[in-house]
């Protein structure tokens, strides 16, 4: 299986983020602790950024500014918790599954990961079709996400993928800054929405709701310089 190729037993990834993490950032630390875990996220993966995205072809800016958005804030454990009632409750036939389940979304919308991604997603990438995935696939999948190396290198790729989604011809390792928040905007929203309304949304003025779809890679774009410091300056 394709994923057993990337995270070898005796990878050390970054400590993840904890209950107890959140409770400090929730209860007195504030953003600065829970950025300084971010910061320091990206400088411990900093190779790993830069070989990923080089090895897909992205920039390591946008690699690490979807890394920083995404690491830390919710505890990583609650994820296998998340991921197993999931299961349970989608565990009967297809229509059951459709029409009676407790909770909205399917295990396979689980995301995983210091740099969180959704299983389905992963899947995709690994060239499976996800509405056949075994259970005992996904948990091999799921294992291969806690590690660092494996959970970079998926993420770039799904990055090239989106990239590409919107802008056949574009060179993917050199974005304009519109492109860049888009990108960002595809990982956060999916592909859903045309291209359109995501450059729409990006031109509103602030308060318009519009907004929204596009405020994800609006704040990659903001934290842009900050990330390019961290991984050229550690």
């Amino acid at each position: 299986m394709k994923p057993l190729n990337y995270c070898a037993p005796e990878e050390i990834s970054y400590p993840k983020w904890t209950s107890f993490n959140a409770l400090i950032w929730k209860i007195g630390g504030g953003a600065p602790s829970l950025n300084k875990y971010k910061d320091s996220w990206i400088v411990f993966n900093r190779q790993r950024i830069i070989s990923s995205a080089n090895r897909h072809n992205i920039s390591p800016q946008l690699l690490a500014s979807v890394a920083w958005i995404e690491v830390g804030g919710k505890p990583d454990g609650w994820k296998d918790y998340a991921y197993f009632l999931r299961a349970i409750d989608w565990s009967g036939s297809d229509w059951a599954n459709r029409h009676l389940t407790i909770f909205s979304k399917s295990p396979l919308e689980t995301s995983f990961g210091g740099v969180s991604i959704q299983l389905r997603a992963v899947a995709k990438e690994l060239d499976m079709d996800p509405a056949t995935l075994s259970f005992g696939d996904s948990l091999r999948i799921i294992s291969c996400l806690k590690k660092d190396a494996f959970n970079l290198d998926i993420v770039a790729k799904h990055l090239h993928g989106l990239i590409l989604y919107d802008y056949p011809d574009v060179d993917t390792a050199n974005l304009s800054d519109e492109q860049f928040i888009v990108a960002g905007s595809r990982y956060n929203r999916g592909i859903r929405r045309a291209l359109g309304e995501i450059i729409n949304s990006n031109r509103q003025a602030p308060g318009n709701p519009a907004r929204i779809y596009s405020s994800y890679g609006r704040t990659m774009l903001r934290h842009k310089q900050h990330i390019a410091y961290l991984l050229k300056n550690y």
